[in-house]
C-alpha cells in the first residue's frame, strides 16, 4: 500500500497502513521485543518506518502463514538475527583521488584543505562582532 513518507506516522496512520487495528498494534508492542515504537512525553506512540515494516511482517506471519504468538515471535528473533549477522555494506567515501598519491602527496594535501579551513575560520572571527563581557558589579558596601 502506498503512504505518505514521513518520519513518524500516529498510531491510526499505521492501523489505517497497515489494516491491523491499534488495540492489536498495542498487543503486538508486549509480546515482540522486535516492535518498539518510540513514544511522547504525553505517551502517544510514533512509528518509523522501520516499525511498519516489522508490523507488516508480523502481519504476514500470523494471518498469511498461520504462526501463533510464539511462533511468529521466534520467527522475527531469528530474521533480526540473521540481519544483524550479515555484514553491513560499506559506505560509499568520498573521492578525493588518494588512491593515486604517493604519502608525500597525500600529507600535502590534507595540509593545504587544512590550511583552506583555517583561513575560512579566521575570516569568520574578523567578520563577526566582538562579543562584549558584561562588566561585573562592585559591591555596595
Amino acid at each position: 500500500m502506498e503512504y505518505p513518507s514521513k518520519l513518524y506516522y500516529s498510531i491510526s496512520e499505521v492501523a489505517e497502513i497497515t489494516g491491523v487495528k491499534a488495540h492489536v498494534l498495542r498487543y503486538w508492542e508486549s509480546e515482540f521485543p522486535t516492535l518498539s515504537p518510540k513514544k511522547t512525553r504525553a505517551g502517544a506512540r510514533r512509528y518509523r518506518q522501520k516499525d511498519i515494516q516489522e508490523i507488516e511482517a508480523i502481519k504476514s506471519l500470523l494471518y498469511n502463514q498461520g504462526f501463533k504468538i510464539a511462533g511468529a515471535r521466534k520467527q522475527r528473533r531469528e530474521a533480526r538475527k540473521a540481519e544483524a549477522d550479515q555484514p553491513a555494506p560499506a559506505a560509499p567515501q568520498l573521492a578525493m583521488g588518494f588512491d593515486r598519491m604517493d604519502n608525500a602527496e597525500r600529507l600535502a594535501h590534507v595540509r593545504r584543505e587544512l590550511q583552506e579551513v583555517l583561513g575560512l575560520i579566521q575570516a569568520l572571527r574578523l567578520a563577526a562582532p566582538a562579543v562584549a563581557k558584561p562588566k561585573a558589579k562592585k559591591a555596595e558596601g
